[in-house]
């Protein structure tokens, strides 16, 4: 056979195959996949044929997503979408309270980073204040509607001293907080209220027990006898060595430095003080060739 008839022979085959496939897949698959979507067109059409329709549908989604915004709205916690950075600093100023010469309060942004699917800013907070204030501005981050969590809370207590010589307590703190935000709208509602964020008054718990500057002065001629130590007990009473060195004769009754000698057991060979120590009572006794010793303490 010539070798041009045998090409023709062979075009004209894939040429029938060809269109024999096309044919059944305009004829059969394409003819059913226009027929589903014909069909959904007229429900379509059947559905939102008018705009009366089409606004009753939409009042409905909207009702739904008031629902939905009001579950968001009455939940204590919700992740707000696309929060900016600077809108934490703002929070920190309006609750950590008025700053004074000698009180500050400082907000510094660490870093932006994911957990289980959300998006946080990582801040540290940090600054000297009251303990209210600080104690306040720990509780609006933790309570805020919108989440915020503390993550790791450094606090310690730090005295200053006035002009006057009066000392003022305050809290030194130091605070690494992550605030969430999510990149979709779906934890946040439209409109919403912040929590009440104002706490019951506490008390300061870094509030000093004893307090230096509710100790009096040493006058002269008081004997300190914290380090003191008793040399000899006669009927005239005790005589003691304080903690200068000096030897004096004391009776019962007799004041020394921070309280008084209350008690003389010529049996036990003893001697009793009572001293308030910026309002911590303590009795301590001395015993005769011993030093001073503390018998025990009573608030």
């Amino acid at each position: 056979m010539h070798p041009k008839i045998k090409n023709s022979i062979i075009i004209g085959i894939i040429f029938i195959v060809i269109t024999a496939a096309g044919g059944y897949y305009t004829l059969s698959v394409q003819k059913k996949e226009l027929t589903k979507k014909e069909v959904k067109l007229n429900e379509l059409m059947s559905t939102y044929s008018s705009p009366e329709i089409i606004q009753a549908k939409f009042v409905e989604v909207e009702n739904r997503v008031a629902i939905i915004d009001s579950l968001l709205f009455t939940g204590k916690l919700l992740i707000p979408n696309n929060l900016p950075q600077s809108k934490f600093f703002d929070f920190v100023n309006a609750y950590s309270g008025d700053n004074t010469i000698s009180t500050y309060t400082s907000t510094t942004f660490m870093s932006r980073e994911t957990e289980n699917g959300f998006c946080y800013y990582k801040y540290r907070v940090f600054g000297i204040d009251s303990y209210t204030n600080v104690f306040n501005l720990i509780y609006a981050i933790e309570h805020s509607k919108e989440l915020k969590k503390i993550i790791s809370a450094e606090l310690s207590a730090t005295n200053l001293v006035n002009k006057q010589g009066g000392a003022r307590y305050y809290v030194k703190f130091d605070l690494e907080v992550r605030v969430y935000f999510s990149s979709n709208d779906q934890f946040a509602a439209v409109n919403y209220e912040e929590n009440n964020l104002v706490p019951r008054t506490i008390n300061d718990a870094f509030y000093p027990v004893v307090k230096t500057s509710t100790i009096k002065p040493k006058r002269g001629d008081l004997a300190d006898v914290q380090d003191g130590s008793l040399i000899s007990l006669v009927p005239q009473g005790a005589f003691i060595i304080d903690s200068d060195g000096n030897t004096k004769l004391m009776q019962k009754g007799d004041e020394v430095f921070m309280g008084y000698l209350t008690d003389i057991d010529y049996d036990k060979q003893t001697v009793t003080f009572v001293l308030n120590k910026g309002g911590m009572i303590e009795y301590q006794t001395m015993k005769l060739g011993e030093n001073f010793k503390n018998k025990g303490k009573q608030k």
